[in-house]
């Protein structure tokens, strides 16, 4: 009897070993990507524009204009009653500065028809110059980011944002 229960145990010692194993080598195969984006990751609403070169002011707060910011991109979105328009944007950050590069307009998976897919973007339209981009590699200064608020400013616009 006192063999059977020696043997029992070492077949549950060599289960625990394999199981231990086999997380081991899942967990060795998964790679954690994180983000060096510090404050600026996150859910924007862009809230308001200043023109810089007139002083004009913009009032956003009741649009439905976002800026959605993990990992390497920034996905800008304006919904409106009647359509969503959504473009992705890469982007490089230094202390001081964030530049949008490489846009792409977001049509969904690409098997969403002959329409789907992420579509480069060549030329800018009024669509994304409604999210307050000019150029297709803008650089902003990071006039303020902390906490829930962010201004960003081009050479020709200010943008005022507030964390949702």
């Amino acid at each position: 009897m006192n063999r059977m229960f020696k043997k029992i145990a070492c077949v549950r010692l060599l289960m625990l070993l394999v199981s231990g194993l086999c997380l081991v080598s899942t967990l060795a195969s998964c790679t954690v990507e994180s983000s060096d984006n510090g404050d600026f990751d996150g859910y924007w609403h862009l809230e308001r524009i200043d023109t810089l070169a007139t002083n004009g002011v913009l009032d956003l707060s009741k649009k439905k204009i976002f800026w959605g910011v993990q990992c390497k991109l920034v996905s800008c979105r304006y919904i409106r009653e009647d359509d969503t328009f959504s473009y992705y944007f890469r982007f490089r950050q230094t202390a001081d500065s964030i530049t949008l590069y490489s846009p792409y307009e977001d049509h969904w998976h690409q098997d969403n028809g002959d329409n789907g897919g992420d579509v480069p973007v060549y030329a800018i339209n009024d669509i994304i110059r409604s999210l307050g981009i000019n150029n297709l590699e803008e650089p902003f200064y990071k006039e303020k980011l902390k906490g829930d608020k962010m201004i960003l400013t081009s050479k020709s616009l200010r943008l005022y944002f507030k964390k949702f």
